[in-house]
């Protein structure tokens, strides 16, 4: 229920108020990513108990060298920030620097909550239309906002016109506008605004006020026939579209689609503490790689590459990051990077991501270990960890690079200050190739070509959604060339600390299923998702999991999600045909397993081309 006493016609506050560990799949998960990343082990306790150990911290040394993580079993999210930050706080303990950057960066998004709920509130006197759905929004917003600075509950609940009476700057005034609207439609509008004041010389602030106002009466106005139109669905569902659509879009009328995309995006922004806390984890994983890995490979062949690097190992058990004397080449590089000259700039770059990668290529290969915890016990790695291992120590070293999720594969692309992009496989040095022009395949969002340039600049400017492009497999001598000749190259670029964490999950939760831990598998995938909306890997095994465990609805919306994204992901419309039939809507289920029919490669796809055609046959027969 919400402020009014009715059912709240905006699904906000349930999300707000979501206890995530109550969950037994979310606690296991968060049990296994803690073994995963750290010798951390939770401990769930009761609300009564954990507020006992307030003296004592939530994070607490044992004698075996392991530390517990007391966790309440109803933890809610504002609570998130002061786990994460002992968390950080221990991880960083010999970089203070870095201690509390996740908890400023929760701080900064509290504020904007806080001041959204004051605009909101300042504005409604123009809202006529959805008038009460603005108004709970207004105090959810500001409710939670200084939930997160408080780290508890706001006792009592501020009244509107206390709210409304906040001051706002201009900067915080146009950060929610950003917020609210998005980059795309803040931008649209700023630009309409501009036009106007050009055209008609009103005053910008004036001319700035008026687009705010009409924007929050149309939101409010669709957001409120969104509902009038839910409500009016018949048996809990919403109403279908008398349009003839694909079994693949959306088939929701255009106001519930629009409420159902916002209310998503606000979510995401909302559960960002628990996303941080779990990232508060694994950024222990990335930091226990630079500082306890040790040099990998046979004594001789590791000391034989060191001393052609001109670094001197003391013995197969020294750290790798002191035998590559990452302090001493970051140091190395600063100064070449007072000098202004990009080509020595670029060129001490790749010296020392020559290094880094020629050593992670001496470790043995193992399938299956990409666990931080694991691969610092075992010097075992597979691509994945490669990339991890490779990526942290080219952080800890100054290099800027992305992360490459390709089919089958993980890489790394070193970006260098003179704007070069280097394919990098950590496993093998004979794969590295400079990406050109004409090696890719992609456009940008106003239809022109992706270049180089833009995965330069978007390495300067990374954003939460991956950069996703296909390769030319003619231009692109080695890269991918596992792949059979019908397959696909394409990659997705992420930020790197960010795309390391989105494959760890993805590859946690493709092991979970094979091990039948088929709730815990969602969680890792929902995760994964939920760090980017757009990893398409992440959703067709969400798909494949939800399938199996009977839950073919929902494996139908993972399915679509997949192909609204790449509509040549031919596996996909497969997947969403054996849910689609599951489900008993046979003509749609046909035209999925079509659809995959005219994607598949005839040669490499063969037995899944003969099942889809078996079971059209079967279907139409009966």
């Amino acid at each position: 229920m919400d402020h009014f006493g009715e059912q709240p016609k905006f699904e906000i506050r349930p999300v707000i108020e979501q206890k995530p560990f109550e969950h037994p799949a979310v606690q296991s998960f968060f049990f296994e990513w803690c073994k995963i990343n750290d010798s951390i082990e939770p401990q769930m306790l009761s609300r009564d108990d954990w507020e006992k150990r307030s003296v004592k911290g939530v994070l607490e040394k044992r004698p075996d060298g392991k530390q517990t993580l007391f966790i309440p079993t109803d933890l809610q999210l504002w609570e998130m920030v002061g786990v994460m930050e002992a968390v950080d706080r221990d991880t960083f303990a010999a970089k203070p620097g870095r201690q509390v950057e996740a908890k400023e960066k929760i701080l900064e998004l509290a504020k904007v909550f806080k001041n959204t709920g004051t605009y909101v509130a300042q504005r409604l006197n123009g809202i006529t239309d959805g008038r009460e759905i603005a108004e709970a929004l207004a105090l959810e917003f500001y409710e939670y906002g200084q939930s997160l600075i408080e780290g508890k509950r706001v006792e009592p609940a501020p009244d509107l016109g206390r709210i409304a009476s906040q001051n706002l700057t201009a900067a915080e005034t146009d950060s929610v506008d950003r917020f609210l609207a998005g980059d795309s439609l803040y931008e649209a509008r700023r630009k309409r605004a501009e036009q106007a004041i050009s055209k008609e010389h009103s005053i910008n602030d004036e001319r700035y006020e008026i687009e705010r106002q009409r924007s929050l009466r149309q939101f409010f106005r669709v957001a409120e026939k969104a509902f009038t139109l839910k409500s009016q669905s018949i048996n809990g569902e919403l109403q279908k579209s008398s349009i003839q659509l694909k079994p693949w879009q959306n088939d929701a009328p255009i106001h519930n689609t629009f409420l159902a995309r916002i209310e998503k995006g606000i979510t995401k922004k909302i559960e960002t503490p628990k996303r941080e806390l779990e990232t508060a984890i694994f950024r222990r994983g990335l930091e226990k790689l630079t500082s306890e890995m040790k040099v990998g490979g046979l004594e001789q062949a590791v000391d034989s590459f060191f001393k052609n690097f001109g670094l001197d190992l003391q013995s197969e058990q020294e750290k790798l990051v002191d035998a590559l004397r990452i302090p001493e080449l970051k140091v190395e590089l600063e100064k070449i990077r007072q000098t202004g000259y990009l080509l020595e700039i670029s060129e001490k770059e790749r010296e020392i991501a020559d290094a880094i990668q020629k050593a992670i290529s001496k470790f043995e290969y193992e399938p299956d270990s990409n666990n931080p915890s694991e691969m610092v016990a075992s010097r075992f790695i597979n691509c994945v960890g490669a990339s991890m291992l490779g990526g942290a120590l080219l952080s800890e070293a100054g290099l800027n690079y992305l992360v490459g999720a390709v089919p089958e594969h993980s890489v790394l692309l070193l970006v260098t200050s003179s704007g070069e992009v280097e394919w990098r496989d950590m496993l093998d040095p004979s794969f590295n190739e400079r990406l050109r022009d004409e090696m890719i395949v992609g456009r940008k969002e106003n239809g022109t070509p992706l270049t180089t340039r833009d995965i330069f600049e978007f390495s300067k400017r990374p954003t939460p959604e991956g950069l996703r492009f296909d390769l030319r497999r003619d231009r692109c001598k080695n890269m991918l060339n596992w792949l059979e000749g019908g397959d696909r190259m394409n990659i997705t670029v992420f930020k790197s600390e960010y795309g390391q964490q989105i494959q760890v999950l993805n590859n946690t939760g493709y092991a979970l299923f094979d091990l039948g831990r088929s709730e815990e598998a969602v969680e890792a995938y929902r995760q994964a998702v939920a760090l980017d909306p757009k990893y398409t890997n992440a959703y067709y095994g969400l798909g494949d999991v939800l399938f199996d465990l009977g839950r073919s609805e929902e494996a139908v919306e993972a399915y679509r999600k997949v192909v609204a994204l790449d509509p040549k992901s031919a596996y996909s419309y497969y997947g969403l045909g054996s849910a689609l039939s599951e489900l008993g809507r046979k003509k749609e289920a046909v035209e999925a397993y079509q659809k995959f029919l005219d994607l598949a490669d005839k040669k490499t796809d063969s037995y899944w081309i003969k099942m889809a055609e078996w079971t059209i046959g079967e279907i139409k027969n009966k």
